[in-house]
């Protein structure tokens, strides 16, 4: 079964890197592009490369990657699994080699081709969107699978992928969504640059919808090719993190918070009324008005989880609730400024003027400031934070010895010590462009971050967090052992609650929805569903929970584009989500030792038993 699996999947490639363009020249705004193929160009719409461009080495090379590939195959026949590793290494190694060169030589192509048009007097070069293609990236995703192959020719190499589950799973359901999304995409869209176009033979036709999801997805990935991308990114993604930890918290604890919109609807109306009313100074203000959205947030949680331990209420009816409750909070206290109450009217100073319901704005004090203005205040590159962070892991690493809590609090006032200090040292001009200047990544992403280590350090270094996921995953053996389920069920609500709470900072007092610092109705509360995704998606650790979200924050700006430059709607995004989840939900369609921890210990005991039996074996021959 696994070799005609392999020998389908070899064909499929093979097949793939035959019809697939491999790499596109040139490209109109509107995706319409000049297509690279070893069997012949493609070009519906008839654009004209510059004059002496060309590219004789697709040919030899398509030859080169037809005889790795039958090479990989009768490797794969070899009955020697030592022999069949190191070969699929080997091929492996030269795949990668053949994607390097064939990139080296496109590039240099279209580099020489602008150079020579400049040269000649060209107000600009001709070939300005260029890349390769999925013929291109086809070869190379086949030569990282033969390596992980010839890892698991090896002995214990399905229990070494096995271990790394947490990163398979919602890596192969992210390659389903893909797949899934590529063909919706396919179906409901015709190919680049073909509509008005008569006489399209078949391969036109697949080439052209093969470069139409091709080019799909490098636009949904294509802000982590710019500086200002990857920071809309993050500010898509700062949160999503903390609704994704708000989740992911509850699950732990054997609690499903699907309030994360309501407990982050009621940390932005704490967060207003602090930021605008409290009178206090600045380096006491913005703390305060930090604390009171993860305040406000911890209140709308705990109520959950109060009404749970006591009653024994449904949480995920109750959040649902209490989420429209939060929502009508909201209406009521910036809709209007007056309300008839039985003849008598009540006045609400929250509103500003105008038709919009939204807030005052914020103090100049209770303000979070831009992550480009933290990173180069004035056009100045600040060392203040890179120094923080270095002087705060050089700190809690280079203190071993210590205990956590000492190495916690040192490293903590290491950090702060050394934003003091690097704001204080010489920096040096940077030039800002108008569109990094303009992205709204804010200082709220270094308190997601600061999240992230709390739910690491709560949940996996103290008694308390021991006892929280004890709790999720055996409540009876954990009250049985004298933990307080009914206690536990509210700390974990109020510590969720806290953590979709403090998304508002971002919003609120870091101005990341429109760039004005004031709580609005039109508040995305909707983030707060999304953080489940997140939380399924990284598997409820910090790092995966960090990684899922900046994958949704990258197609989240990268469906922007999308909409704009295809006009593909970016609702493919809730899409791709919904997928995600349905994937993970089914293991990734993985076999069960992926998701099943039982049978994952089963899968690494038989291997560790299997690397012992081998010396006995070798010694006998």
């Amino acid at each position: 079964m696994g070799r005609l699996l392999f020998f389908a999947a070899s064909g499929a490639v093979l097949l793939a890197m035959a019809l697939a363009p491999w790499a596109i020249p040139l490209r109109e705004f509107d995706g319409t592009g000049y297509l690279l193929s070893p069997l012949g160009t493609i070009n519906p719409k008839g654009l004209s490369l510059p004059e002496g461009l060309s590219f004789p080495w697709l040919g030899p090379l398509f030859g080169a990657w037809v005889a790795l590939i039958v090479a990989a195959i009768a490797v794969f026949l070899t009955p020697n699994p030592q022999a069949r590793a190191r070969l699929l290494y080997v091929l492996g190694g030269l795949g990668i080699a053949l994607f390097a060169v064939g990139a080296l030589l496109f590039y240099q192509a279209v580099g020489s081709a602008n150079e020579a048009a400049l040269a000649a007097g060209a107000r600009r070069p001709p070939l300005r969107r260029f890349a390769l293609s999925l013929g291109m990236y086809a070869g190379l995703f086949y030569a990282l699978a033969l390596l992980l192959l010839a890892r698991m020719q090896l002995p214990g190499g399905l229990a070494f992928l096995v271990r790394l589950r947490g990163v398979v799973v919602p890596l192969v359901s992210l390659l389903l969504a893909v797949v899934v999304g590529a063909v919706v995409v396919a179906i409901l869209r015709p190919g680049l640059g073909t509509q008005g176009v008569e006489g399209l033979g078949l391969r036109e036709f697949i080439a052209s919808k093969l470069d139409l999801v091709t080019y799909t997805f490098q636009i949904l990935f294509s802000p982590l090719l710019s500086l200002p991308g990857l920071f809309n990114s993050l500010a898509f993604a700062t949160p999503l993190i903390f609704t994704g930890l708000a989740v992911a918290f509850g699950f732990r604890a054997g609690m499903f918070n699907i309030g994360a919109p309501g407990q982050l609807t009621i940390g932005a109306l704490f967060a207003m009324l602090a930021g605008v009313y409290l009178p206090l100074p600045g380096f006491l203000l913005l703390p305060s008005a930090i604390l009171a959205a993860a305040l406000g947030g911890a209140i709308w949680g705990g109520i959950v989880g109060w009404l749970k331990a006591r009653f024994g209420a449904n949480e995920v009816i109750n959040t649902i609730m209490m989420n429209y409750i939060a929502a009508s909070v909201l209406l009521f206290m910036l809709a209007a400024n007056e309300y008839r109450f039985f003849g008598q009217t009540v006045r609400l100073p929250f509103k500003a003027e105008g038709f919009e319901g939204r807030s005052e704005e914020m103090q100049e004090g209770a303000r979070i400031p831009l992550m480009i203005d933290l990173l180069a205040p004035g056009g100045t590159f600040s060392w203040a934070l890179p120094v923080a962070v270095g002087a705060g892991l050089l700190t809690y690493y280079g203190l071993r010895r210590l205990d956590l809590g000492r190495r916690l609090l040192l490293a903590t006032a290491a950090t702060l010590l050394g934003f003091g200090l690097g704001g204080l040292l010489p920096g040096f001009p940077v030039t800002i462009s108008s569109a990094l200047a303009s992205q709204l990544l804010n200082g709220s992403f270094l308190i997601a971050v600061a999240a992230l280590l709390f739910y690491n350090f709560y949940l996996f270094r103290t008694a308390g967090g021991y006892e929280l996921r004890a709790t999720g995953l055996a409540p009876k053996a954990a009250e049985y052992a004298g933990v307080s389920l009914r206690r536990k069920m509210v700390v974990a609500m109020l510590i969720s609650g806290a953590l979709a709470g403090l998304a508002a900072t971002h919003y609120v007092l870091g101005a990341g929805m429109d760039g004005t610092y004031r709580l609005k109705t039109a508040i995305p509360s909707s983030v707060g569903f999304d953080g489940i995704a997140v939380a399924l998606m990284g598997q409820n650790t910090p790092i995966g929970i960090f990684l899922s979200a900046t994958l949704f924050g990258i197609l989240l700006a990268g469906g922007v584009s999308l909409n704009a430059q295809l006009g593909i709607s970016n609702q493919i995004i809730q899409v791709l989500q919904a997928l995600i989840i349905l994937f993970i939900a089914v293991g990734g369609l993985l076999p069960r030792y992926f998701t099943d921890p039982l049978r994952a210990a089963q899968v690494e005991t038989e291997a560790k038993a299997e690397q012992e039996a081998q010396p006995a074996q070798r010694a006998t021959l």
